[in-house]
């Protein structure tokens, strides 16, 4: 009885020292809360205002994103360091935490940080910035964002898609606003025994017509042999938009019949 008496009264004091503790180091955590929320806040302030800055003197989204990105990241961090100070911890001591601790992170967030280096490469880089229409794969769209950890592209049929920078990178891709101007093969099977030269006449008469197909280089009608039948190729240069080369080809074929 008596050395159950003991045990809870051990028990009970270990659990009022540990109490004692919690309370004069509260504090401390709520300053190093508040500190860093401050610092987030800040964060994103001071990224606005960098990137609305350079965005004067630049026309590059991708700088403007590179440079606004390092600068609030900068704040961030020296939010942390202050918040950690507050608690006890010097900055040696959070460099040799961040040390042993990088080996187990590095494993566990290999894909994302994979993603943020290629993002970073891709901002450095820029083979498109933000508002250029690009092809990754089979996805196709508009550029409207560069993240940390993907690219985000909205489709022509209005999806947005979000595709991991690491994808981005490692995969060819197609900047159709780097040129002016982009080159349309439209093809159509002639039906047997058709007169080949009229086909042709109505062809070209046909891009000559049509807003939108450009004289030069000039249009061109050429002859693909098939397996079966004898296929027209009319082959122009159009604007670079993707979103008018749909509308383009069917005011065409309009014209054709």
């Amino acid at each position: 009885m008596y050395g159950t008496v003991l045990a809870l009264a051990s028990v009970g004091k270990a659990f009022s020292d540990l109490w004692n503790k919690i309370l004069d180091i509260g504090p401390k955590w709520l300053v190093a809360l508040a500190v860093l929320v401050i610092a987030w806040l800040l964060a994103k302030l001071v990224r606005w205002a960098v990137q609305k800055t350079v965005g004067k003197t630049s026309t590059q989204g991708h700088v403007d994103l590179l440079i606004a990105r390092g600068a609030g990241g900068l704040v961030l961090l020296a939010g942390v360091m202050v918040a950690l100070s507050e608690i006890g911890m010097s900055f040696s001591a959070a460099l040799a935490t961040l040390g042993l601790a990088s080996v187990g992170i590095g494993f566990a967030l290999q894909g994302v940080l994979s993603n943020l280096f290629s993002g970073i490469i891709l901002l450095i880089q820029h083979p498109f910035t933000i508002g250029d229409q690009i092809r990754v794969g089979e996805q196709e769209g508009v550029v409207e964002n560069i993240r940390v950890r993907d690219t985000q592209i909205l489709t022509y049929d209005g999806q947005r898609v979000f595709i991991p920078n690491k994808t981005v990178f490692d995969s060819p891709i197609i900047n159709y606003s780097a040129t002016a101007t982009l080159r349309i093969d439209l093809k159509f099977q002639l039906d047997e025994g058709a007169d080949i030269a009229r086909a042709r006449q109505i062809a070209l008469r046909a891009l000559g017509a049509c807003e939108g197909v450009l004289q030069q280089p000039e249009p061109i009608v050429l002859l693909e042999p098939d397996k079966d039948n004898i296929v027209l190729v009319l082959r122009f240069w159009a604007d670079s938009d993707r979103n008018r080369e749909m509308k383009l080809k069917s005011s065409i074929m309009e014209k054709l019949q």
